[in-house]
């Protein structure tokens, strides 16, 4: 006797959490995440209504899927917040700016490893960038504590934390010149 196979809780290709981006224009946000982030538009997942708004479309980024709509007259902002991995985050960092986002904190080298940026994009969203840069073991408590309260460390840290204030601050001046 043949048992019936058990569904996937999460379908292929995605992940148990998946960020949904809600914009004023889905396709002109997927035309910068293309030029920006080398995103593809998933084939046959556009769906638009008899408006012509897209109530759901998917792209994938490097390895993530993120889903994406059209906002309605009358809804508040939905700004995301995304964290990007990267291989270069000069070059993506770059591409982003020409692409028309603007800069909210410059390339940053951190203890942990990573260097990291962040854009505010055309459309709202602010965007972590990340390329990591060297593996460190966090099962050494002292190792870290040293290298984490280096002056270098804690100003790098500090930076990102002050210019995080400055881009939200800049992300909702955004939306209320929208």
């Amino acid at each position: 006797m043949n048992e019936p196979q058990k569904l996937k809780t999460v379908p292929d290709h995605y992940t148990s959490v998946t960020p949904w981006i809600i914009s004023q224009s889905s396709a002109k946000l997927i035309e910068f995440l293309k030029a920006a982030f080398d995103a593809e538009e998933i084939p046959h997942s556009r769906i638009t209504n008899k408006e012509g708004i897209i109530i759901h479309v998917v792209v994938k980024i490097g390895d993530a899927l993120i889903m994406l709509f059209d906002s309605r007259e009358g809804w508040p902002p939905t700004p995301s917040f995304l964290n990007l991995y990267v291989e270069d985050v000069e070059d993506v960092y770059q591409k982003s700016i020409e692409f028309g986002a603007k800069s909210v904190t410059d390339i940053t080298a951190l203890w942990f490893g990573e260097k990291v940026c962040r854009i505010l994009d055309p459309f709202g969203n602010l965007w972590w960038i990340n390329q990591r840069i060297e593996e460190i073991d966090f099962t050494k408590p002292g190792e870290i504590g040293r290298i984490a309260s280096t002056p270098e460390a804690v100003q790098g840290i500090a930076y990102i934390q002050t210019s995080l204030d400055e881009a939200l601050k800049t992300q909702k001046r955004f939306f209320e010149n929208k």
